[in-house]
Order: structure tokens, then C-alpha cells, then sequence
């Protein structure tokens, strides 16, 4: 690399130097070397008659130009990453056949950077068609993934929130909300450009916070609802704010000092990675403790939480121990799963959530089917109970009808058969008489047959009956009837009251059948809703005897 002025052309006297390959990994030049704009050379070799060509770049912060051989094939204006991100994207450029030359060519990087280190990210010079397909791989790592993870973790937190949870969960589905908030924050801030061009400063502020409040997020959530651990939460408050006073002091004094502030915030770095291994190992069994022990449905939850956890403390083993894959030492092992780890916590909780209330469906279903058989039940006994009532009260009707049968015959057929019967044994009644008595018993025995019977119709067609039973007899004595009655079908008197009417009707019409000498007898019924019962029989006959009142 050499460095270079604004208009990228080199400092005077500057010579080019060398950029170590780093396993971050990056080719890595300091700024104190010559400046925040340096230009990194890649000579390279290349033989006409082969196919094409393109040069393959991976994602590198602050990258401006990029020439061939003198000939600019990406222009001097921001690409997809704007100054202060914190990542950007790979690209690739299909090396025009007309720039390249047969043997010795040149490729020249101009990088602009905020911070103390100029960063040229692993780069590949080959057949156009796996330049294209590593960077759609590296696509959908960086950008198709992350927008997955984000609405995943979007869907999950707004379906915690409209769920009405139990008192009991409500503290921890906050703090699971407000993880899984950080998380995607995170993730938004990794992958993808800011809205605005921001410093550098302003972007690791934000990198840094977003770490630390994970780290703080994820305890709370692992200690909400367990018993004693209030003066815990307390505690982990505090820190957060300790940690964001000193972010702040840092980031206002970069400022001021410019890159010589970087150290500070690698003490941030070094601080982070020791909480998330602490947050690792205390995190990991309590979750793995869950899972073995606690049948509460939450396992799913709990093992993407073991994931995420996973994927932090990778992160932060490599931060502190600067480790490399055991299969690939010249690979770090740095966990580019942010991403994949917060999609998988999303995952996680949506289908925690969906069991628990698949669970809750079933025991709803259970309960409504214990609920309908107690319900079945119940309903036999209130049934079997109804009849036994119903035919104690059918009982007892019967029995206060047949007192009442057996009262209405005592006195009123009883009485007449006896009197007969007193007559008849002292010699008094004649033949004429004891048969006018037995018919007047017969008559009252209709009487009382026929309250039974139409009491319960109304006294309408009580008197209806009566003129069906009546009207043959005086007829057939050469009388005629004229029988009006003008009773509302709704007025119900009962058997007994019936009983008496029907004696007063009976009486009338004897009498005046037997003593008027009348052509023509009338009875008329009246009785409005509201009104008296009235009945008025008349005939045309003799009439009384003087002196009869």
C-alpha cells in the first residue's frame, strides 16, 4: 500500500509498504503509517486466451476506488457500505479483456477510513462465475439472512406482546422482549449500512452498546421469575449504566483525540468478551438445568437460547484467545452468527409460544370434556331428581283431589242418601220420593264427575257442559232453553268453586223445571275479565206463592 492524498494521489515521498495478511481477517495497514487514505497495490499476472476474469472483494469498509492498470472500473463515489459502518459487502468487477495485458498487471484500492486501522478485506483473482457465485453466497449471509432474522425476531416480539399472559410470566416475556429488541437492533447495525453517514466514533459506540446490552438483556431474562435474585437485577442495572457512562466519556473524548482513543475501546472489547464468557458459563447450565429438570414446555426456548449463548462465547474465546479453526489454522474462528443465532431465537420462541398454546388448547379441550360429562351427569340427577319431585307432587295432587272427591260426596251425596235413608226406615218417604232423592244424588254425583273434568278447561266450557248434560232433560219435559253464556275462555276458578256453580245451576234449573209450570226457562252467564260472575235463571211459569221472600 502507499499512502495518498484526498484526490488519491500519493503523498509526496511516500513509498509503498507492505500490508500484513491478518486473521481477522483482513490486510491491515495503521493509519500512523501514513495517513487515514492509502491506495493498496495487487499485482497480479494474467495470460490471454483464458476466460473471463473478474476480481472478487470482500466486504471492506470505507472502500473508494478501485483501477486496472491506470483504468478506473469502480468509480471514486460510496458503494453499498457508507463511512462508519461496520461491515459491508462483497463485490465483484468483471475485468474488461481490452484492460488486461499479457503478463504484468496492477490493481489499485483506494480506502478512506475514521479509526486507526486501514482494512483491505481477502480478495480472489479468477474465473468470473465463481466470483459471481461466492458473492451471492456471501450475499445471503450478509443481507437475505439477516432481514429473515430481523422479521422473525420483529414477528416473535409483537406475538409476546399481544398475547395475554399469565401474572406469573409477565416479567419474563418483558425481558424476553426486550432481548430479543437488542438482538435484531444488533444485527441491523452489523449487517447493514446506516441510514445516514455517520463517524466512526458514533458506530463503534453503537457496536459496543448493543453488546453489552445483550449481554445485560440475557441475564436478566435467564434470572426473571427465579426466587431470590432481586438484588441481582439490581446489580446488572447498575453495570449497564456504568458501562454506558464510560462508552459515552470514551466516544466524547475521540473526539477530541482522534485515533489515538482506540485503546479504550479495545479495554471494551477485552470487558466484553470476559462478561459473555462469564454470561456463557452461568447461562449454559441454568438453561441446560431447564431443560433436563423444568417441564414448563419451554425447552425450544431454551435450547435456542443455549445456541445464541454458544455463538457469543465463540465470538468472545476468539476475541480474548485469538483462536483458529482446529480443521484450518490459517481460519479464525470468529462466529459470524449473529444472524443465524437471532433467527434461531426467534424461531425458538415461536415455537415455544405455538406449544405452550397448543398445550393450552388441549387442556382446554380435556377440561371442556370433564366439564361435559360432570354436566351430562349433573343433568341425570337434576332429572332423576325432577321425576321423583314430580311424582311426589302427582301424589299429592291426587290425594288432595280424592279428599276432595271424598269430602264433595260427603256432604253433598252422602248427606241426601242418608236423609233418604232415615226417611225410608221410619216409614215416611213414599215411592215418589225416595226416587226424586236418589235422582237428586245421581245429579250431584254428575256434578262433582263433571267439575273434574272440566275444571281445568275454564269455567266457559264448564258451562257448556252443563248445557250439554241439562238441555235433553228439560226438553224432553216440553221446555224450552235459551242458554247465553258470555264468560272469558280465560277464567279459571278450580274444582271446588266449579263444584258450587255447577250446584247453583243444577238447583235453579230443578226447580223451576219441577214447580214453574213454565214453557220456556233462560239462563245467562256472564263474567268479564275484570268483572263479578254473574248468573241470572228466569222462566215464564206461576211463579212463588204469596208471602214468599
Amino acid at each position: 500500500f502507499v499512502p495518498v492524498d484526498a484526490a488519491g494521489a500519493p503523498l509526496p515521498g511516500a513509498k509503498p509498504r507492505r500490508a500484513d495478511y491478518q486473521e481477522n481477517p483482513i490486510y491491515r495497514a495503521l493509519v500512523d503509517e501514513g495517513g487515514p487514505r492509502v491506495e493498496f497495490l495487487i499485482p497480479f499476472e494474467a495470460r490471454h486466451n483464458v476466460e473471463d476474469l473478474a476480481f472478487y472483494l470482500g466486504a471492506t469498509p470505507g472502500l473508494q476506488q478501485i483501477t486496472l492498470n491506470g483504468t478506473v472500473i469502480q468509480p471514486n463515489i460510496p458503494l453499498d457500505t457508507l463511512r462508519g459502518a461496520s461491515d459491508g459487502t462483497a463485490l465483484y468487477y468483471v475485468m474488461p479483456p481490452a484492460l488486461l495485458r499479457d503478463g504484468d498487471n496492477l490493481i489499485e484500492v483506494l480506502v478512506e477510513t475514521q479509526s486507526s486501522v486501514l482494512a483491505l478485506a481477502p480478495f480472489h483473482i479468477g474465473p468470473a462465475g465463481e466470483a459471481a457465485r461466492a458473492a451471492a453466497a456471501v450475499d445471503l449471509i450478509t443481507d437475505i439472512i439477516p432481514i429473515i432474522a430481523i422479521s422473525v425476531l420483529a414477528f416473535a416480539t409483537l406475538l409476546c406482546l399481544v398475547i395475554n399472559w399469565p401474572s406469573e410470566d409477565r416479567a419474563r416475556i418483558r425481558r424476553l422482549m426486550l432481548l430479543m429488541g437488542v438482538w435484531g437492533l444488533r444485527i441491523y447495525v452489523i449487517s447493514f449500512q446506516t441510514p445516514v453517514e455517520v463517524p466512526f466514533l458514533i458506530t463503534a459506540f453503537l457496536y459496543y452498546l448493543l453488546d453489552f446490552s445483550i449481554i445485560i438483556a440475557f441475564a436478566r431474562h435467564l434470572l426473571a421469575g427465579e426466587t431470590g435474585t432481586e438484588r441481582w437485577q439490581h446489580w446488572l442495572g447498575w453495570l449497564w449504566a456504568a458501562l454506558l457512562l464510560y462508552l459515552v466519556v470514551v466516544t466524547a473524548a475521540g473526539f477530541v483525540v482522534g485515533p489515538a482513543i482506540m485503546p479504550w475501546f479495545e479495554y471494551l472489547a477485552m470487558a466484553n468478551a470476559a462478561m459473555l464468557l462469564v454470561l456463557a458459563l452461568g447461562g449454559m447450565a441454568v438453561l441446560a438445568w431447564g431443560v433436563a429438570v423444568r417441564r414448563d414446555g419451554r425447552w425450544l426456548e431454551r435450547i435456542a437460547l443455549m445456541f445464541c449463548l454458544l455463538a457469543l462465547s465463540v465470538d468472545a474465546a476468539d476475541t480474548v484467545f485469538d483462536l483458529a479453526l482446529p480443521f484450518a489454522q490459517n481460519l479464525a474462528l470468529t462466529f459470524y452468527a449473529s444472524a443465524p443465532a437471532g433467527l434461531l431465537l426467534g424461531l425458538g420462541v415461536v415455537a415455544s409460544i405455538a406449544r405452550e398454546a397448543s398445550e393450552a388448547r388441549r387442556t382446554v379441550v380435556r377440561s371442556n370434556e370433564i366439564l361435559a360429562a360432570q354436566l351430562t351427569e349433573q343433568t341425570a340427577k337434576l332429572e332423576r331428581s325432577y321425576d321423583a319431585q314430580k311424582q311426589m307432587l302427582q301424589r299429592e295432587v291426587m290425594l288432595v283431589e280424592r279428599q276432595r272427591i271424598v269430602r264433595d260426596m260427603h256432604d253433598g251425596i252422602g248427606g241426601q242418601l242418608l236423609g233418604l235413608m232415615m226417611q225410608v226406615r221410619s216409614g215416611g218417604a213414599s215411592a215418589v220420593e225416595v226416587e226424586q232423592g236418589l235422582q237428586a244424588s245421581i245429579a250431584d254425583l254428575r256434578l262433582i264427575v263433571d267439575s273434574m273434568d272440566s275444571a281445568e278447561d275454564g269455567l266457559a266450557n264448564t258451562l257448556r257442559s252443563f248445557e250439554h248434560r241439562v238441555r235433553g232433560q228439560i226438553e224432553a219435559a216440553g221446555i224450552a232453553l235459551d242458554f247465553v253464556s258470555e264468560v272469558d275462555e280465560a277464567i279459571d276458578l278450580g274444582p271446588r268453586p266449579t263444584l258450587q256453580v255447577l250446584r247453583i245451576l243444577q238447583e235453579g234449573v230443578t226447580n223451576a223445571l219441577r214447580h214453574s209450570g213454565a214453557r220456556r226457562i233462560a239462563v245467562r252467564g256472564s263474567a268479564p275479565p275484570l268483572g263479578p260472575i254473574r248468573i241470572v235463571i228466569e222462566d215464564d211459569g206461576s211463579g212463588l206463592p204469596g208471602g214468599y221472600r
